[in-house]
């Protein structure tokens, strides 16, 4: 895992806190974002670190954080709001594993033995893209429980999670930082749409 106070974000936010940015530096900036979120995400869904490790580099992110925000010049800027979304972020997985070491019966739910599935997620992938799946699935409404109500984005997630092997703890967190996407919200959905329609042209 990167270190995230050093990840390509950061450091366009130090080189273009207060610049007037041009198209493509805003494209590549809003990239940059994703890129965090998705590292943000992962440092506390998948991460073998201890809960005081969690919280010490995620402490160091929010003091870094903070003082790119002191710096900031022009309140209505791109910069300005990526940074202040990154903070709120911050501050949610910060609140999220003090809950874990307070409630550790929540974080460390009873494991029950179930069969793995043979199916893995390819390496290029992570468990935010299956999480855009399971977010389109059940708000649209397209997958039913056998006695015909809408299920539940838990049960749903549970279901992908054990299809593909992949660990998502906490769906609803999961699902915010998904839905608050700035760039590309359907990335996962477009890549698969795109394939299908590859696949009936040749």
């Amino acid at each position: 895992m990167k270190k995230l106070e050093k990840v390509p974000f950061i450091r366009m936010l130090d080189t273009l806190l207060n610049r007037r940015l041009s198209d493509s530096e805003c494209t590549a900036f809003h990239a940059s974002y994703e890129e965090f979120i998705d590292l943000l995400h992962g440092l506390t869904v998948q991460s073998c670190k201890s809960s005081l490790d969690l919280l010490h580099e995620l402490a160091r992110l929010q003091s870094r954080l903070m003082r790119l925000r002191e710096r900031i010049v022009e309140q209505e800027s791109p910069q300005a709001s990526l940074l202040k979304s990154a903070i709120q972020l911050t501050n949610f997985e910060i609140r999220l594993v003090f809950t874990r070491l307070r409630y550790p019966s929540i974080a460390d739910p009873v494991s029950v033995e179930v069969p793995k599935s043979p199916l893995f997620l390819s390496e290029q992938f992570t468990p935010t893209d299956i999480m855009e799946l399971a977010t389109a699935l059940q708000l649209s409404g397209a997958i039913r429980r056998i006695d015909g109500t809408r299920v539940d984005l838990a049960t749903l997630v549970d279901v992908l999670s054990g299809t593909f092997n992949v660990r998502i703890n906490n769906p609803e967190q999961c699902r915010y930082a998904v839905v608050n996407r700035k760039l590309r919200l359907t990335r996962f959905l477009d890549f698969l749409r795109n394939n299908l329609i590859a696949y009936s042209q040749r």
